[in-house]
């Protein structure tokens, strides 16, 4: 791989290089930067808003949304890009002509990583999955997955909200063509943190460790509805079967954003206490280096003094100082690590979680541990299982309603149904389906229609949807 392609600003309804500057003189921006023009006004991003982070149907105005969290990302991101570009210039393995296009890319990136995200999070995504494997159990569903076939039934029973990211990306937008967004190759690339399909990829630890298959090979990336877009995207940027460099730096600063402030909002929301994240950080780094060392004295220190000044928000403000430093450090270590592997990178030899094998990789245990203890909070669990009734219980409506010869007919409750799912991906079916059966969008179009529809909902729809339908309220 090499940076000119893998900064590669064609676009698939282009099909080649275009100058920007022939469309307006003016405009200087890089491709990057008027990728992330083209979201950060979308409908999909403002969605993100009503999606949760860690606690599902939160009211709170403090605690982070999806949203919220994206633009963390996009911000951390951007930092680690200005770093790595500049050191990359330095050493004579970037142009200086490329100045500025890593920064910007990681800032869109960021911003959009989670644009195909169901409601409710990750449980979302395991509803999905849960729904689909059930069904297709069923006398019913047993005949639609042989038509299916076994790859397009694993789209669904495995379902991937990093595929459905990139199909929202590459179509879900209606506004002028089939080509959505029509965002950069590189853009589209650099999402794909796991460039796989769907049989590909989903490789348990045990195997990947069995085999020698590294971190890309955990989920898939791009439905079989998109593959020939996928392919188009690889073909441009030459990232082959390997994660284009920048994903790495991607994961990196998603990792960064949610683990250190996960725990913000643990301790606001009175699941974290003192004892509990003074515990996890000595397991972790007492022994560590000097780096580690002064993280811990220095939330043990803070608390402290807080506790003498009698200062009543003595725990968010320490945990608040920690995550400022413990965030500057996995910056600045994740930044390091890239410069010191890049040509292993590039070459498609490193396969791992970046921070994981960095100087931080023991702050990073620190969050992950305290992440288990937010997550396993009964809070939590009885709004995510809540959220997962409420998924499955639309799947089993519109995935009936979609499979059923009745559909068109608005006189049934199939077809009633149908005339609800939303507009924009009915006529995105329509016009571009994957494939047609008898001048019908095929069964695998449909289902997908479903997931479409699903996935863009957010966690409030979702809920006063399913009230509705269900009779809980008119």
């Amino acid at each position: 791989m090499n940076w000119d392609s893998l900064l590669s600003g064609i676009r698939l309804r282009d099909g080649m290089v275009k100058d920007r500057t022939q469309y307006n003189e003016y405009d200087l921006r890089n491709d990057f930067d008027d990728d992330y023009g083209r979201l950060i006004f979308s409908s999909a991003v403002r969605r993100l808003q009503d999606k949760a982070q860690v606690f599902p149907l939160d009211n709170s105005d403090f605690v982070r949304t999806r949203l919220t969290h994206s633009h963390e990302v996009s911000t951390i991101g951007r930092s680690i890009g200005v770093s790595v570009e500049e050191n990359l210039i330095r050493k004579g393995d970037l142009k200086d002509e490329h100045r500025g296009k890593i920064s910007a890319l990681l800032a869109i990136v960021g911003l959009i990583h989670d644009l195909g995200n169901p409601p409710y999070g990750h449980f979302g995504e395991a509803a999905i999955q849960k729904y689909f494997k059930s069904w297709f159990d069923t006398n019913e569903g047993k005949v639609i997955e042989a038509k299916l076939g076994e790859q397009r039934a694993s789209d669904f029973t495995r379902f991937e909200g990093n595929a459905q990211t990139f199909r929202l990306l590459s179509k879900l937008n209606n506004l002028k063509d089939e080509y959505g967004y029509n965002l950069s190759a590189a853009t589209l690339a650099s999402i794909l943190k796991y460039p796989r399909s769907s049989i590909e990829g989903n490789k348990k630890k045990e195997y990947r460790k069995e085999k020698g298959l590294g971190v890309s090979y955990k989920k898939f990336g791009y439905l079989q509805s998109e593959e020939k877009r996928f392919l188009a995207v690889k073909e441009h940027t030459g990232i082959d079967t390997h994660r284009h460099p920048v994903t790495f730096l991607l994961e990196a600063a998603d990792d960064i954003a949610y683990s250190a402030a996960d725990i913000e909002d643990g301790c606001k929301k009175k699941v974290l206490d003192y004892h509990t994240i003074e515990n996890v950080l000595k397991r972790h780094l007492q022994e560590g280096s000097a780096e580690d060392k002064a993280i811990l004295d220095s939330f043990i220190s803070t608390y402290n003094k807080n506790l003498d000044e009698g200062r009543e928000d003595r725990l968010d403000n320490a945990v608040q100082c920690i995550r400022i430093q413990a965030q500057g450090y996995m910056i600045k270590s994740v930044v390091k690590e890239f410069i010191l592997r890049h040509d292993a990178i590039l070459n498609g030899e490193f396969d791992d979680e970046i921070i994981e094998v960095s100087d931080a990789a023991n702050v990073r245990k620190v969050f992950a541990d305290l992440a288990g203890i937010i997550f396993d909070n009964k809070e939590i669990i009885m709004r995510e299982y809540t959220g997962g009734k409420v998924i499955r219980g639309l799947l089993e409506m519109f995935v009936s309603t979609v499979v059923s010869d009745e559909r068109n007919n608005s006189k049934t409750e199939e077809g009633k149904l149908y005339l609800l799912i939303s507009d924009n991906y009915r006529d995105i079916m329509k016009k571009y389906p994957t494939e047609q059966t008898g001048g019908e969008p095929s069964l695998y179009d449909r289902l997908l229609l479903v997931t479409d529809f699903v996935c863009g909902m957010t966690d409030s729809y979702a809920l006063d949807l399913y009230r509705k339908l269900t009779g809980i309220k008119l």
